[in-house]
């Protein structure tokens, strides 16, 4: 091939550069496959970006749906050593006195020194064999009070064995146990004035018989006032004195001191919420604006979006611009769109927050500002945009943030979201013109062979024709003489 190509075009003219330029000739469908191919893969990359900006907004979306994110609750406490406090969105809002004279604890027995346990150590082998049941007054079982749970004790177990099988079962039993200097210390699991007892065969060998000198210490109930209301309970972790809201005692009240805790309404939290929702909103629509962008064909260096034109994207963005300013169905308290609590969309669909407004609704009427963004409604049977029955009774969600998920895991659904479809399409559009490129490759190699196997033959050829040219030239010049 290098011999054909460096004889090629010594008589004709034609050499590699001519082959070259006709080969770039008919190249120009290779330029049209290859810019297809790179702006399907912009396309596909900006449907990507899309979709990520399109989760970030459902997330935001679902911080406005959670069941606290209009009626959060500010706890605060005015001495965290007493006692910690918090609560939900069911917290009833006000200023609370809580004065507590006694911590619960939980009944105890200590079993004596005895003296199998001075001479084995905690793992050795204790040689007992016999039935321990332990007892806490807490526990009942289809109406017997008093359960007793049988331990069963084999020759091969150690003190620390026992304590295990004792532990076991504590959630049966309502009692646990440890270790402490050779003796076995049953705690009961539940505070209060709980009664435990020990019986059975080996309860003296272990020193928990009457006679055996045990240390037992029984358990209180907490003791407390809430606005001088007394309480008792069986914990210090309260959570059904106030609605809503769970304190946990720490420590003991002297003579008249008490704490005070506040229960408010926690505006800032859901402020910031609506915030961040309305700036991913923006971020989100101006993203497919660009996308979208036609710009002005008529000018030099036309800057045109990606997705400039595609149906799916244009329906999109008309489509979130709609909800996010539309009327809920069955709203309250005239609280009807989002401009009645402080967010307003211009006519190019950017959004702006009122936080004044918004914190005024919010003092007002949380609940309403919630019903917004989070509505249920129940239907009567009617047809529905589709042609079908909506049966009555069938539950409906009309809140704009539920809405605006709906439509956005239409499109960013991974199982059949558009987006998902989009991409797979792409994928095989893209596959398809690399073959296409592939294809068109090997015939442009083919027909860069073709043309070096003719002109290198023509060449041949004239290098004969003037071979014989000048044979019969010279031939004719000896015959004259």
């Amino acid at each position: 091939m290098v011999g054909s190509l460096s004889f090629m075009g010594s008589y004709s003219g034609i050499d590699s550069s001519t082959i070259d330029s006709l080969i770039e000739a008919e190249s120009g469908k290779l330029v049209q496959y290859t810019n297809k191919k790179e702006n399907l893969a912009k396309e596909k990359t900006a449907w990507n970006d899309v979709n990520t900006r399109l989760d970030t907004l459902y997330t935001k979306l679902g911080n406005l749906i959670k069941e606290d994110a209009f009626q959060s609750k500010a706890v605060t406490t005015s001495d965290a050593s007493k006692l910690t406090v918090k609560a939900d969105s069911k917290g009833q809002v006000g200023t609370y006195k809580i004065q507590v004279t006694q911590l619960a604890t939980a009944s105890r027995i200590t079993a004596a020194e005895t003296d199998l346990m001075k001479e084995k150590k905690l793992t050795d082998k204790l040689g007992l064999s016999s039935i321990l049941t332990v007892r806490n007054s807490a526990m009942k079982k289809e109406g017997v009070e008093n359960v007793g749970i049988d331990i069963k004790v084999e020759p091969k177990d150690s003190l620390k064995d026992i304590v295990g099988k004792i532990n076991d079962v504590s959630k049966e039993s309502g009692v646990s146990a440890s270790i402490v200097d050779n003796r076995i210390i049953l705690n009961s699991t539940i505070m209060g004035e709980e009664t435990l007892s020990v019986t059975g065969d080996l309860a003296e060998t272990l020193g928990f018989n009457s006679t055996a000198v045990a240390e037992q210490k029984k358990g209180q109930l907490a003791e407390f006032t809430v606005d001088g209301i007394k309480v008792t309970r069986p914990s210090n972790n309260i959570d059904d004195v106030i609605e809503g809201v769970t304190f946990e005692l720490l420590k003991v009240d002297k003579d008249s001191e008490f704490s005070t805790i506040k229960v408010s309404e926690d505006t800032e939290k859901t402020i910031t919420n609506v915030k961040e929702f309305v700036s991913q909103y923006n971020s989100t629509m101006s993203f497919i604006g660009d996308q979208l962008k036609v710009g002005d064909p008529s000018a030099d260096n036309n800057k045109v979006g990606p997705l400039a034109g595609d149906s799916a994207l244009i329906k999109l963005q008309s489509q979130l611009r709609s909800l996010v300013s539309a009327n809920v169905e069955n709203s309250s308290n005239g609280i009807r769109n989002v401009q009645d609590i402080g967010i307003s969309v211009d006519r190019y669909g950017t959004a702006t927050l009122d936080e004044t407004k918004l914190k005024k609704v919010l003092t007002d009427n949380p609940a309403a500002a919630a019903k917004l963004f989070n509505n249920t409604t129940t239907t009567d049977s009617v047809i529905g945009e589709d042609g079908k029955e909506i049966k009555a009774g069938t539950e409906t969600k009309t809140g704009v943030a539920q809405k605006m998920q709906s439509l956005i895991d239409s499109f960013v659904s991974k199982k059949n979201g558009i987006i998902a479809t989009k991409a797979d399409t792409y994928d095989k559009m893209i596959k398809d013109i690399g073959k296409q490129i592939e294809t068109f490759n090997e015939r442009l190699v083919k027909k860069r062979e073709y043309y070096v196997k003719t002109f290198t033959a023509l060449d041949t050829a004239m290098m004969e024709a003037e071979s014989q040219m000048s044979y019969l030239a010279s031939q004719m010049d000896s015959w004259s003489k």
